[in-house]
């Protein structure tokens, strides 16, 4: 049985005939590897409930998955915290709206509300929307925000955590971002080695932007 037509109506694609011939034809193949290369007796029960669950997701892995220029995890995450999961919100939204959300400039509004308001884009929503289950809780706001606003900079080696991106990961949990050279926007540099004389400490220390450890991050009070 060529199951690629019998569970067709579980590819879900926002483009066109052609491409979804096109899905089709690479999931017939996979069915057919799967059936005469490997002996795995259970691969529809499997397969059948992965397919099912990927349909249920988050709005603002939605938002990162829609490709929005510019748009990456930590600030689709910012983006569904600020609009508390609305996606009819996000999408309504004006440029002058979304740069005023603190880690969302003026570049990536612009990008926000040309994608949104692209007549292919809508389509594409239009047809992905029913096949998704969208948790509107947005699981990401479960965390204390207590970084929420303040932005940054990571240098030097850590030591409460397995790399900086480890740490970077921790901090965008929290609500706060990470970026990757200190400015006048840097609220704070992360240097376990306080008194570095690097080039990030430098000019952090001509700022006048704080210098703080993991220790800080780890031992953070909500202000």
């Amino acid at each position: 049985m060529d199951y690629a037509f019998r569970y067709k109506d579980l590819i879900v694609t926002p483009a066109g005939e052609e491409d979804i011939e096109a899905s089709a034809a690479l999931y017939a193949k996979v069915c057919r590897y799967l059936q005469t290369h490997i002996n795995y007796p259970d691969w529809e029960e499997d397969v059948y409930p992965s397919i099912e669950n990927s349909r249920k997701t988050t709005p603002a892995r939605l938002l990162y998955a829609l490709g929005i220029p510019g748009i990456g995890t930590a600030n689709a995450r910012v983006l569904a915290r600020h609009f508390k999961g609305d996606l009819d919100k996000i999408r309504e939204a004006s440029a002058e709206e979304l740069s005023g959300i603190d880690g969302i400039g003026e570049i990536m509004a612009g990008a926000i509300v040309r994608y949104f308001g692209s007549d292919s884009s809508r389509q594409v929503l239009e047809q992905l929307l029913p096949e998704l289950e969208l948790d509107q809780e947005v699981p990401e706001t479960q965390t204390l925000q207590i970084f929420e606003g303040k932005t940054f900079v990571v240098t030097g080696s850590v030591e409460q955590f397995a790399n900086r991106n480890a740490l970077k990961a921790y901090i965008e949990e929290r609500g706060g971002k990470v970026t990757g050279s200190v400015t006048s926007k840097t609220d704070y540099l992360i240097n376990n080695d306080l008194n570095s004389n690097s080039s990030k400490n430098r000019k952090a220390r001509e700022l006048g932007i704080p210098v703080i450890s993991e220790n800080t991050i780890l031992n953070w009070q909500e202000e």
